[in-house]
This record gives C-alpha cells, structure tokens and sequence, in this order.
C-alpha cells in the first residue's frame, strides 16, 4: 500500500510541476490515497465501515470535502479571509502605500548599495506583519523602493530578489500560515507571534540580512556590470504621486496589531479580542477616516465592498486550498506513510532534531514545487501535534520551523507568484532571481533550525 502511495505522490508532484491546477491535484491525489487505504483494509479484513460518514466508500469521500469546508471556513477560514478582506480595503484607501512611503523614505540618504539592499530586507520583513501577502508587498515596494534602490546604484536584478524575500518568513497574526499554526498549537496568534515567532525570527533576520549584503556584491562582480534594463517600474511610481494619501493612514494597516496586542492575556486581561474582531474594529476605523476625508459618507460606506471582495478572494485561493491540502494530508496519514518516517526515528537520540529536519525539508521541498508555503504547510499541519508526541518533543517545537519553512522554501521557486512578479519587474527570468536568493533563504533555514534548537 506504501508503495501505491508513494507513486501517487510522485505523480501529485510531476503534475504540479508541470502546473496543473493545485486544488484540483490535491484533491484528486487524496482521494486516491484515501481509496488505496480503503482498498487495502478491505483486502486485510479491516474495512473500517464503523467510520463511515454515509454508509458509502465514494459518497465518504465527498463527505469529508464537506466537512472539511464546514469546520475550515467556520473557524480558521474566517480568520484568514476577514485578514485578506483587511489587507484588500487598506490597499483600496492607499493606506498600504502610506505605510510603505513613511518607511523607505529615510533609506534614500544611505550611500552603500549593498547596506541599503540588506537594511530593505529588514524593513520589508518588517511591513510583513502588517501586509500580509508576500505577492501584494512586493508590488508595493516595486512602486516605491524599487525605483529609488535603482537610481542609488542597485542592479535591478538585486534590487527585485531582495524584494522577493522581504516576506520569507511570513510574520504577524494577519499570515494565514501563522493562524494555523496558532490554531494547531492551541494558542492566540498574537500569543505565537510574540512568545514564539518573534525570538526566532529575532535571530533569521540579521542572518539573511548579511547574506543579501554579502551574496548580492558578490554576484554583482562575478556577473560584471553590464548594462540591464529595469527603469520600467519608475514610471509608475511618479503616476502616483497625485494620488497620495494622507500620512496618518499609515497607522491604519498597524491597528488590528496593536487592538490584538493589547487586548490580549500578554497586557489586559480582561478584555480579550480575537483576530475576526480586531479586523472589523480596524474596518471601521478606515471607513470613518474616509468619511472624513471624502467629505462623502456614500462613498465612504461603498468602500467595504473592497472588505468583502477580499474576502471572497481569499476564500477562492486560500481556503479552498486548506480544504485540498487538509483531504491530501488525510490520504497520506490513511496509507501509514506518516508513521513509517516516524518510526525510522523513533528511539533515536537524535529523534526530535531528525525529525524536525525531516519535516523542514519535507515542507521546504512542497513549497519549493508549489510555490506556495501555505500550501506545504496547510498539507500537513494536522499532522504535526501527533509527530511531536512520539518523539515527546514540544508541538511548537516542530510546528514553528514548519511553518517558517514553507515561506523561507517559496522564496526559492521559480514558479512562486512572488517571484515571478519581481523577476518580470527587473525584465530577468524567475531563474535569475532565484540564484540570488537562493543563499540567503538558505542561510535563513539554517538560521532558523538552529535558533528553533536553542530556543524551544
């Protein structure tokens, strides 16, 4: 049975590869996985027919998909969506963008292009908790960075891969990822992002921060400086200047953090808010701005449909590959595969430093193929609380690199959306963007195996 299963997830990559649809895929190869361990009791006596959810093997496997979506959109889907819906009204008002211009503008009076390009990164990881999505960052800072870190002396092939990474590790109680893995460990995201995110990531930043210095000089050289193009993106960043918005804005994209951060057991204990709330405190703090800026009370009330569109995007895309993943993971636990690789550690001295390893890489290696970290990380984040018991290890232990992995992995692939955007925004192939990313992101996995051993 282990071996069908292993050819089916074979075939999944191949056919991700060559860029079939993700959710479709997923769903498909769990199905096989969950009828190959059907089949398979069936021929062993042990059918399991006690578990079934209709009284029917094919009916059951829709069932589950029902299910699935049932429990996913209720609790962490809703999480997720009211955070892409958020993400969705502060691009609509340009509040995004002020947050962005209030904090490049002080980097234009640094001289040295490669403490620029490393000083980028760190801002731009930074932006990350508070615009989440590592494609809609990168566009943000395309428009105003990237123009300024051209004319300063950066190459735009190193200016767009820096751009590429500033969301590796994919921060903050906004990330999708960071909400399940909160939901999986048992705690707040706010709780993660403070009492576990932020030690780690205390220690990748700097790491990937010299990398970017040291690695982007030093293909500079080896690649000389012939001329590129890339001044396209600059353009765009004049169009915009009449339509700045107020300078105050850019405390709008940072309120839902600190509504969660105060209100919350680390502050007050006696009002607590979740992340659904805090974003609809924050909604309707942007659309009284609005009112007032406008001077429209119709246009500003019409500006929530942005909230909604975001909703409904995010569900498109995001929710609906948890769902997949989630069917996909049930397969692959179903033929056993999972605690085959947990026995092969099992007893071991080393067992919760191999297992971590095996499971960074497991997920580094989904991403890599995807191009997406939330898919690697949605496809088996279920799993990991029983993995972390039978090497007796802490869940955010194990579930702290997984989850840092898939962003850290994504920003090596060819076929990620970020990458593809930042590379056509230097006029280079995803490849060429990838080579200068490559070393930092794997420092940054090294980094942060090491940091996540000490810390946790």
């Amino acid at each position: 049975m282990q071996l069908i299963a292993l050819a089916i997830i074979a075939l999944t990559v191949v056919l991700i590869v060559r860029r079939f649809q993700t959710h479709a895929t997923l769903l498909i190869s769990g199905f096989a996985l969950l009828a190959t361990a059907h089949v398979s009791g069936l021929l062993s006596g042990s059918p399991g027919s006690g578990d079934s959810l209709t009284g029917l093997f094919a009916f059951d496997l829709f069932a589950q998909v029902s299910e699935a979506f049932s429990s996913r959109v209720a609790r962490i889907g809703m999480i997720i969506m009211a955070a892409g819906g958020f993400a969705k009204y502060m691009s609509a008002i340009s509040a995004s963008s002020a947050l962005v211009n209030a904090t490049v503008r002080p980097l234009s009076r640094i001289d040295d292009p490669y403490l620029l390009l490393a000083i980028t990164y760190v801002l731009g990881q930074f932006l990350n908790i508070f615009i989440p999505s590592a494609a809609g960052l990168a566009m943000l800072l395309l428009v105003a960075m990237y123009p300024t870190l051209v004319r300063l002396g950066v190459r735009p092939v190193a200016a767009a891969a820096v751009i590429g990474t500033t969301a590796c590790l994919d921060l903050g109680p906004a990330s999708a990822a960071s909400n399940v893995a909160a939901e999986v460990i048992g705690i707040t995201p706010i709780e993660y992002f403070v009492r576990h995110q932020l030690e780690v990531t205390l220690v990748i930043v700097p790491v990937i921060a010299a990398l970017h210095y040291f690695w982007q000089r030093w293909c500079d050289r080896r690649e000389g400086d012939g001329p590129e193009a890339g001044a396209a993106i600059e353009a765009s960043s004049a169009d915009d200047e009449a339509a700045k918005p107020p300078a105050a804005y850019a405390l709008l994209p940072i309120l839902p953090l600190v509504l969660l951060f105060v209100f919350s057991p680390l502050l007050v204990h006696s009002i607590q808010l979740d992340v659904v709330t805090a974003m609809l405190i924050s909604l309707a703090a942007g659309m009284t701005c609005e009112a007032f800026r406008l001077r429209n009370l119709r246009e500003a009330m019409g500006g929530i449909m942005h909230f909604f569109r975001g909703m409904g995007e995010i569900f498109s895309t995001v929710v609906t590959l948890i769902v997949a993943a989630e069917i996909f993971a049930s397969g692959v636990k179903a033929t056993g595969l999972i605690e085959s690789l947990v026995a092969l550690v099992d007893g071991s001295p080393a067992g919760s430093s191999l297992m971590t390893l095996t499971v960074v890489l497991l997920l580094g290696l989904t991403a890599l193929l995807t191009g997406s970290g939330n898919a690697a990380l949605f496809s088996f984040a279920n799993m990991i609380p029983g993995i972390a018991g039978r090497i007796l290890a802490p869940v955010e232990s194990l579930m702290l690199p997984s989850q840092l992995a898939g962003g850290l992995f994504r920003s090596m692939s060819p076929v990620a959306g970020v990458i593809i955007a930042v590379a056509g925004a230097a006029r280079v192939s995803p490849l060429q963007i990838v080579k200068r990313t490559s070393v930092p992101m794997i420092g940054g996995v090294v980094a942060m195996l090491a940091a996540n051993a000490v810390l946790n």
